[in-house]
């Protein structure tokens, strides 16, 4: 088995794909998980998974939270403050 090198966490501020990446890789590391080992548990395929955690390639939103949901990494979101909510939050 190998031995998997956690990655530290990222800035809780995603706005780009390799920030996501970052975050899943990270989730995924603290595990102890290869890639090969979370793309079988969350019926992703291995080059998926890797685009996703690097921000390259094509990867669906649907792919991108059927892993997210698979290392149980969940989103809340925040609306600008002038989009008419109170206060521009989001989710609590």
């Amino acid at each position: 088995m190998r031995t998997v090198k956690a990655t530290p966490l990222p800035a809780p501020l995603i706005n780009h794909p390799q920030q996501l990446g970052a975050l899943v890789r990270a989730v995924r590391t603290a595990a102890g998980l290869t890639l090969e080992e979370t793309a079988l548990s969350v019926k992703v395929a291995k080059q998926t998974l890797q685009n996703l955690e690097t921000g390259t390639g094509t990867v669906s939103l649907a792919l991108a939270f059927k892993v997210m949901n698979g290392l149980g990494i969940h989103l809340t979101w925040q609306t600008p403050p002038d989009a008419g909510g109170p206060g521009g939050a989001g989710a609590a």
